[in-house]
């Protein structure tokens, strides 16, 4: 017989993991509003800033406890994620967004994606698993209507789908 985890520290667990995907769309959110002013290319700017209100919106309808249980995400992909949104907003502040800094968005993306889509199937409350699926949704359109965008951007003479068709290659 399997160890069941009594109904408060369930809830305890599913209340830390959805304060971590707001923390993150809080991160995101000022990021891409950040990103989306900086930015020459007029269609990358109008995906920014809906990438922007996608998030604000994800995280006002999360149902985060008035007490947050910690500053820290607990986990470790959301972790990266968060991260990487602040490390890069941080390089906005002192410079345009750099092609890097673009290719590297879309496999953030994706990895957000992932981590999203995973919690959502291990959040049992209605409350929680309902807005988790919206945002997976949503954030899953918006990058794919990103994603052609961001591969047209030259980074050192070499296209991006070139760059991602080598990746994808030694991948695979």
């Amino acid at each position: 017989m399997g160890y069941a985890e009594p109904a408060s520290q369930n809830n305890n667990t599913e209340s830390r993991m959805l304060h971590g995907v707001h923390m993150l769309c809080m991160s995101a959110q000022q990021f891409f509003q950040q990103a989306a002013y900086q930015v020459d290319d007029s269609n990358l700017r109008y995906k920014f800033l809906e990438l922007s209100k996608l998030h604000a919106n994800a995280a006002r309808k999360l149902p985060v406890a008035t007490s947050a249980p910690s500053p820290h995400i607990q986990d470790s992909e959301l972790a990266a994620v968060q991260f990487w949104y602040l490390h890069q907003q941080a390089s906005l502040n002192k410079k345009r967004p750099q092609p890097l800094m673009l290719t590297e968005l879309a496999d953030l993306l994706q990895q957000q994606l992932y981590a999203l889509k995973h919690l959502t199937k291990h959040v049992g409350s209605n409350s929680g698993r309902v807005p988790l699926a919206h945002l997976s949704a949503a954030l899953q359109m918006a990058y794919d209507q990103l994603l052609p965008l961001l591969k047209v951007l030259p980074t050192g003479g070499q296209k991006l789908q070139q760059k991602f068709y080598q990746h994808y290659k030694i991948i695979n």
